[in-house]
């Protein structure tokens, strides 16, 4: 009878002679090196450059177009009636269409006419006095469909606080709106105080 050898008589054993089987070990990703990584992130910042200064401009434009175009409250003053602006007391008394003033041999414009209003305005006190005539007071003419026309004011004599002194307010406009279209006067923009619209009045045509 033949017996297995000294390898074979322990199922258990394991030859020494072998080498260790390693354990298994999960494959790790290459690491960037810093320099390709400062490249990746100049790269990334160079591609969101442009959106942050399209959103900066947008931002600053915004703020540009509120500082120029501050708030407004516009008060409605009905025919006959009187409305207060800049500590004064202001009230259509006139108001006619005439030809617009011409000039050297330039043709006719039979499409405009120039609109003259006439208030009487009293100050009153000193302070409003010197505002009435002084610059950046607004002067418009407005019709409902938000177009306006440019038009201004001038003021006879020196005002007096407590008396009533006439202003004319002259602009050119469309000759078939001009019966339509209403007066807006409108204080400084240098006057109003932060945090609060700018008043202004507009006289029903």
């Amino acid at each position: 009878m033949t017996t297995a050898g000294p390898a074979f008589d322990d199922p258990e054993r394991t030859n020494p002679d072998l080498p260790p089987i390693p354990p298994r070990t999960s494959r790790t990703r290459p690491r960037l090196r810093p320099r390709d990584r400062r490249v990746i992130q100049a790269l990334a910042l160079t591609a969101l450059l442009p959106a942050f200064l399209v959103l900066k401009w947008t931002d600053e434009t915004d703020s540009v177009q509120k500082s120029l175009k501050p708030p407004e409250k516009v008060t409605d003053v009905p025919q006959g009636a009187t409305g207060t602006l800049m500590g004064a007391q202001w009230k259509v008394v006139a108001r006619q269409a005439t030809a617009p003033p011409s000039f050297g041999t330039k043709p006719k414009d039979d499409t405009v006419t120039q609109l003259q209003v006439v208030l009487a305005v009293r100050p009153g006190d000193a302070a409003a006095a010197k505002a009435i005539g002084s610059y950046g007071v607004g002067y418009t003419f407005t019709d409902g469909g938000g177009r306006s026309w440019s038009a201004t004011g001038l003021v006879a004599g020196t005002p007096r606080a407590g008396t009533a002194g006439r202003l004319t307010v002259r602009g050119t406009v469309p000759r078939t709106l001009a019966a339509a279209l209403a007066l807006k006067v409108q204080a400084p923009k240098a006057s109003r105080k932060p945090g609060t619209p700018l008043p202004s009045l507009r006289f029903a045509p």
